[in-house]
């Protein structure tokens, strides 16, 4: 695997325990089922794009970075509709209620993780196979960036936070970013995941999902933890890779 800035792929972690499976595949005119994806492969004849890596993906508060990465087309393309990605990350995880999907990916042998974030207000979105497309695409600057670097709570910290996101916002409040980093460390116990730890409501009279992307300092592994508004954040990951 190659290693982009010194991080490796999301652990599978899930603070909601539920099995997700894609969407049936079409078939084609004669009836031969044809594949969603096309099965990665090592060699990568020339002029083809930077391969698209999925390092780590939520929806509606569960984990479904294998189910997006089955997604990325053989040209190393994604497209979410947004108005019935419900219909193809299945079973919907909060029927009735307005989701949010984030997307935390990486070009193979380019510098940087970008990060996805839109909620089902938004109507298409596209990650396409190359990032200097993102720099021309007004439509989407808001909602793919590429990640600064993670915030650390000093010299002597043991764990860096990527991006904390919570409902269509993300979170950037140091006091909010300190209590996860000792909640990661061991430092503090549960949290219980509302308002009022994240001194906003980015989106009122909604329920909302929360994501963490985070990592030990001394790990090159990526991982994810996420649920729902009012759910408790509690002993979801591993330190062990």
């Amino acid at each position: 695997m190659t290693l982009i800035d010194g991080w490796e792929d999301v652990g599978d972690v899930k603070s909601e325990k539920m099995s997700f499976r894609t969407a049936p595949s079409t078939t084609d005119d004669e009836g031969d089922p044809t594949p969603a994806y096309e099965e990665s492969v090592d060699y990568r004849p020339p002029g083809m794009p930077p391969r698209l890596r999925v390092v780590g993906a939520t929806w509606g508060g569960v984990n479904v970075t294998d189910d997006v990465q089955s997604m990325v087309t053989a040209d190393e393309t994604v497209a979410f509709d947004m108005r019935s990605i419900h219909r193809v990350l299945v079973p919907d995880p909060a029927p009735g209620v307005v989701k949010t999907l984030s997307v935390l990916y990486q070009y193979e042998d380019q510098d940087g993780v970008r990060l996805l974030h839109a909620s089902e207000h938004m109507t298409h979105i596209q990650i396409y196979n190359t990032p200097d497309k993102l720099a021309t695409s007004e439509e989407h600057q808001h909602h793919l960036k590429p990640l600064e670097r993670p915030w650390r709570a000093g010299p002597a910290a043991q764990v860096e936070i990527l991006a904390v996101l919570y409902g269509p916002q993300r979170i950037e409040t140091p006091a909010v970013l300190q209590e996860l980093s000792k909640f990661f460390e061991g430092r503090r116990g549960q949290i219980r995941m509302t308002n009022a730890f994240f001194k906003t409501d980015p989106w009122p009279y909604h329920v909302k999902s929360w994501s963490v992307y985070f990592r030990f300092v001394d790990s090159k592994r990526i991982q994810c933890v996420t649920g729902m508004e009012n759910g408790a954040l509690e002993i979801p990951w591993s330190r062990h890779y």
